[in-house]
């Protein structure tokens, strides 16, 4: 195991409180590009939208295609929601109430305006006393698109106190050619004062699937079951068929498994504690992709590498560093019964190790934590003036810190991992 290990190791790394379920898990010129901070290695972002010149109005013929502009990386953008006073009540007693509908707003980006509608948006990271939301601009006229987006999602979760977790977690599916989220950082105004920092997140739906599919017309799955996409036809042949699978050949037929094991594995090496590898059957995609059958979609990656924390301080995860990369599944859920299936397959164990092998060879502490610095420097400054944030800039700091350190601390463990060897057949979960 030890030879095989190192040349494939050597191999890739040269290689270029409770609110309500959410369906989603997900103004002024932006702030010009501070040259102090330095470009973040695998992210990418286009002229976005309406921005476009002409010579780059044609669609890459390659995908993923790049991201809107307003997931541009490199800048702290500014976001602005104007509501009526009677509108603005009704968001604040929604939040009271538990109760997610959407209420007529102005959004400002760029200093452009459009008229658009908002909701609030979380489950276990639903607060009142700072609101996350949804922006859609379809409610109303379903051919409604903002540069391109039909929703953009602002997210805050209190327990992230880094307010990072996404941009890496992302970042990294980014770097191991998997499906993700563009992602950044915005300043939020509510009414003309600044009501907080947030995290960016592009939603997983239709437009998600035109930039990161040749083939975006299949059938899309929230929690492998909630059709997503091709409502009026409501054809779910697809996943009937993935439900009826009950040997690794049969799952093989209609899912992609090459792809598959390439994502969970990439959620265990992070690891994302709240997502499919853990056994979290919510949250997560599946997408039907005409070519190669069903992929799987990483999302609401904000419970990722272990440092997330409740309001005293404590962990929400303190054994997320030595989490098992196959038999580890999460205290409140039980472990996804297609993926014991096809791990419980040796020849598929092996290749899951192998995958877990690249994706330990492209998780690297030293990179990644110069991604932090560098997104760090960026949001810093709106985090310590945002009056609304959960906790104090002292934590931040230190949760920044400690996400530092565990990068170190997740790699090593799996390089032992990956060293001791004997993990195919699994006998036992």
């Amino acid at each position: 195991m030890m030879p095989h290990f190192l040349v494939l190791l050597a191999a890739c790394t040269h290689a270029v409180p409770v609110g309500p379920k959410s369906t989603d898990g997900g103004e002024d010129d932006s702030a010009p590009v501070d040259d102090s901070v330095p470009t973040v290695p695998g992210d990418s972002v286009d002229s976005g939208g309406q921005d476009s010149s002409p010579e780059d109005s044609d669609p890459p013929e390659t995908w993923p295609q790049s991201c809107s502009s307003l997931y541009d990386p490199d800048a702290l953008q500014q976001v602005a929601l104007d509501f009526e006073p009677e509108e603005w009540r009704a968001i604040k007693q929604d939040c009271n109430n538990g109760v997610q509908e959407y209420r007529h707003v102005n959004f400002t980006w760029n200093g452009e305006t459009v008229p658009a509608m908002a909701r609030l948006k979380g489950n276990w990271s639903w607060s009142c006393d700072k609101m996350q939301f949804v922006i859609s601009f379809d409610e109303e006229d379903s051919t409604g698109r903002f540069h391109g987006l039909r929703k953009v999602m602002l997210d805050a979760p209190w327990y992230d106190h880094t307010m990072l977790h996404e941009r890496l977690a992302f970042s990294y599916f980014e770097s191991r050619g998997l499906p993700y989220s563009c992602v950044n950082s915005t300043r939020l105004d509510i009414n003309g004062a600044y009501y907080g920092l947030y995290v960016n997140v592009e939603r997983i739906d239709q437009e998600y699937l035109e930039r990161n599919f040749e083939e975006p017309d299949g059938n899309l799955y929230q929690g492998g079951s909630e059709l997503k996409t091709n409502e009026e036809e409501n054809d779910t042949r697809d996943i009937q068929a993935l439900g009826r699978a009950t040997t690794v050949d049969e799952v093989d037929r209609v899912v992609d498994l090459d792809e598959a094991i390439t994502e969970w594995a990439s959620e265990a090496m992070l690891p994302a504690m709240d997502n499919y590898w853990a056994g979290v059957e919510i949250n997560y995609y599946l997408y039907d992709n005409p070519s190669t059958g069903f992929v799987y979609l990483p999302y609401d990656m904000d419970l990722t590498f272990g440092d997330g924390a409740y309001s005293d301080g404590s962990l929400v995860w303190p054994d997320a560093a030595v989490s098992d990369p196959i038999t580890y599944e999460h205290y409140g859920w039980l472990k996804e019964d297609l993926f014991k299936l096809v791990l419980s397959d040796e020849g598929w164990c092996e290749r899951y190790v192998d995958e877990v092998v690249a994706a330990r060879a492209a998780y690297s502490p030293e990179e990644m934590a110069a991604q932090v610095d560098a997104y760090d420097a960026q949001v810093v400054d709106a985090l310590d003036e945002d009056p609304n944030k959960p906790f104090t800039l002292e934590s931040h700091q230190a949760s920044v810190a400690s996400l530092k350190t565990f990068l170190t601390t997740r790699a090593d463990f799996v390089d032992a991992w990956i060293a001791e060897g004997g993990h195919c057949p699994v006998t036992s979960w």
